[in-house]
């Protein structure tokens, strides 16, 4: 599972007296992706280019936007995919600066621009989440909650004939500690499972 960014940045480097401005941005489709950039082109009307990588799922797309074919857009999308982004846009805007960078030039500044970016952003990382109902005789009470305390968190608790607690967890195996903890006496039933983003490190 790929990694994502908690929310836009932007940053900004000088190349040979360029202007290379990043805007990383989170974003979940590919009909958000064109609506940021068109905020950024009308943020920057006057800019030389407005060059363009996105990620979302299995949707790759790179735009170099009048710079030389794969100079731009496309080492854009190499840093994304090397840092194991999804649902992630990086805009380029360029201010010319009066001197010719050359191809490897380009490269270089498109894509140390969208690393310097990276590197500035809050990296999210995605988890495996699972939402478990349990249910147990009151008597276990003390047991389950000391066991539960180190091993997930409790969302809700309910108490009817039996308690019954909805919990989540990272390892749902883990929960079969529970069974010999309360003798047999618990029902673990597993209700969903969804991915989780939650801060690198």
């Amino acid at each position: 599972m790929k990694k994502t960014i908690a929310q836009e940045v932007v940053t900004e480097l000088y190349f040979q007296k360029s202007q290379f401005i990043t805007y990383l941005t989170p974003i979940q489709s590919e009909t958000e992706a064109k609506e940021v950039i068109k905020r950024i082109k009308k943020e920057h009307p006057k800019a030389t280019h407005h060059c363009v990588a996105y990620v979302v799922e299995d949707i790759e797309r790179s735009n170099d936007d009048g710079e030389p074919a794969s100079s731009a857009g496309l080492p854009m999308l190499q840093v994304l995919r090397g840092n194991d982004l999804d649902y992630v846009l990086a805009v380029v805007v360029r201010y010319f600066g009066g001197t010719l960078l050359g191809v490897g030039g380009l490269i270089r500044a498109y894509g140390s621009s969208v690393k310097h970016a990276i590197d500035t952003a809050q990296i999210l990382i995605p988890q495996e989440v699972t939402t478990v109902n349990l249910r147990f005789p009151y008597e276990y009470i003390n047991a389950v909650e000391t066991f539960l305390s180190e091993n997930a968190e409790i969302i809700d608790r309910n108490y009817e004939t039996l308690a019954i607690y909805d919990i989540k967890t990272k390892n749902p195996e883990q929960l079969n500690g529970l069974i010999d903890i309360t003798r047999g006496k618990i029902t673990i039933q597993i209700v969903t499972k969804k991915i989780e983003y939650s801060k690198e490190g």
